[in-house]
């Protein structure tokens, strides 16, 4: 093979992922530099991994902070962002929007960010029910300064491949500090998911004031602080 080009098979070691998932990311259009030479998928070398480095770089130089066990979502909302009426025809596009509105954009690498999101969900959407459930992948870790949460309301409903097949309507996107924040944010999320009256008042658009009082609200009664009585 011409030592210009990358395979497929390069790409995911230098990833971290399977094979799989590239064939997944290059079909979704994911991953730049894709060329097929004689029906196979390569990639041009210097660009491609001057790129791959490019999405690992902030997992190692953004300062981690103190663990809070007890993080909300409430919290990592404020922390974050609720955006109305996005506009998107795929994820990318989505993906793209949301990034762009982020607090703090000036220690955030937006292209680690985006790569690592869309690896997880090019393995399965985390869509279900109109609604995405998406965070980074953790075989590709970014983390920031603060876990923070981004609940976006799209403008138009959006195909992200959901297994039940219904189109998008809104979606939270879960950007951790670390992993156990992470692993607590995803669990307080699952749970809060199984709720009708949850679901069905955060598909209503509140305001993000009367949202942020409602997910505080009933944080409350799910998960009460301090021993039991």
């Amino acid at each position: 093979m011409d030592k210009t080009f990358i395979s497929i098979k390069g790409v995911a070691e230098k990833l971290g992922v399977s094979e799989k998932t590239i064939y997944r990311m290059v079909s979704d259009n994911q991953i730049p530099f894709a060329v097929k030479i004689g029906g196979q998928w390569r990639f041009k070398a210097d660009e491609v991994v001057d790129w791959i480095d490019s999405q690992k770089q902030p997992a190692t130089t953004v300062p981690r902070k103190k663990t809070d066990y007890h993080i909300s979502l409430a919290s990592a909302l404020e922390n974050g962002a609720v955006l109305y009426r996005i506009h998107g025809s795929n994820r990318d596009e989505i993906i793209d929007e949301l990034l762009a509105a982020l607090p703090y954009s000036a220690s955030i690498d937006a292209k680690a960010v985006k790569i690592s999101v869309l690896s997880r969900e090019s393995v399965a959407s985390s869509s279900m029910d109109g609604i995405a459930w998406m965070r980074p992948d953790p075989a590709m870790p970014v983390y920031l300064e603060k876990t923070m949460v981004i609940l976006a309301f799209l403008e138009h409903p959006v195909d992200c491949k959901a297994l039940d097949r219904r189109q998008t309507e809104l979606l939270f996107l879960v950007l951790p500090a670390n992993n156990t924040e992470m692993a607590i944010l995803e669990r307080k999320l699952w749970r809060l998911s199984m709720s009708a009256p949850f679901l069905t008042r955060i598909r209503e658009q509140l305001t993000r004031k009367k949202l942020l009082d409602f997910i505080v609200a009933q944080e409350a009664v799910v998960f009460p602080q301090g021993p039991p009585t």
